[in-house]
């Protein structure tokens, strides 16, 4: 039953990871979730976050790249630059990723799951000895990105990376929303590690017939389709996870869209870049900011 539950997990990772970046190659012509508020003489541009991409995605559209140069602040959910060049960070990020003493991927899964997955590992060529160290969550997201990655995106091209090169070149500030480490701690407290592989595995068999549905939908702008197919529909099969979306999505939003209205207060003009399921649906960043007395205008 619960099995949704990891269904649309790996569709939030995979949602801004692959098939946006899919979905925005020949961005150009797309309209995209790009979005901007304005409130009095303060104004926040805002961004779904594609996290891999091919060369083939730059340059961006015009609109994206000015608004960019005409804001203050660069504004993100976690700096992944400062993470790599921060010693003591990246031990924390270390501790939180990985099993601890002998204890390892296999002790959380049942003999077929981890079977299943033993098959993953060869036919990626990912050495087992090392895969399973990581804990449950961060397995699931390195699956994902080494399926990404053999689909030819890269981390190196991800937007998120761009902008915050360009704001560190540029010199301009950059303020965290989240963090990796809060990131990392979210991913660690989702339960049933057995049914989040599972479904995994299944999942990542099935991303080929996802991706229209997904760049559509990305591609036309339709923020609407975008929730059906990130939230809404998990949502109205299973209102039982109801509290699963609230950690994810509602209580994050809530808690982004509040300190990006606080940054907004010190810095009247902000780039912001997040993923793009916190920009769609009545309980979005979007709707927290229009609550702030925002007006909202998709570009």
């Amino acid at each position: 039953m619960p099995t949704p539950n990891s269904h649309k997990l790996l569709q939030i990772l995979t949602a801004t990871l692959l098939l946006c970046a899919a979905a925005l190659a020949n961005a150009a012509n797309d309209r995209g979730v790009f979005w901007h508020a304005e409130k009095g003489d303060r104004e926040i541009y805002l961004l779904g976050s594609v996290h891999l991409a091919s060369a083939d995605f730059y340059p961006l559209r015009e609109t994206i790249s000015n608004a960019y140069h005409q804001s203050d602040v660069l504004v993100v959910e976690a700096d992944v630059l400062a993470a790599e060049s921060d010693t003591e960070l990246q031990q924390q990020i270390m501790q939180e990723s990985l099993y601890r003493g002998d204890r390892n991927l296999k002790d959380d899964l049942s003999s077929e799951v981890y079977a299943q997955l033993q098959k993953w590992l060869q036919k990626r060529q990912v050495p087992e000895a090392m895969f399973v160290r990581q804990r449950p969550a961060i397995a699931m997201v390195t699956m994902s990105m080494v399926e990404m990655k053999a689909r030819g995106l890269d981390p190196s091209l991800g937007i998120d990376r761009h902008f915050l090169e360009r704001a560190k070149k540029d010199e301009k500030t950059i303020i965290e929303l989240e963090g990796v480490l809060s990131q990392l701690r979210m991913l660690n407290s989702l339960e049933k590690p057995d049914l989040l592989l599972q479904q995994t595995l299944e999942e990542l068999r099935e991303i080929e017939s996802f991706l229209p549905q997904m760049t559509g939908a990305w591609k036309s702008g339709d923020s609407d389709a975008l929730y059906r197919l990130i939230i809404a529909d998990g949502l109205a099969e299973h209102p039982e996870y109801a509290p699963l979306y609230e950690s994810i999505f509602f209580k994050r939003n809530r808690d982004m869209a509040e300190k990006i209205g606080e940054t907004s207060e010190q810095h009247p003009s902000l780039f912001a870049i997040v993923g793009a399921g916190h920009l769609v649906g009545d309980k979005s960043v979007l709707k927290k900011l229009a609550k702030q007395g925002f007006e909202l205008q998709q570009l």
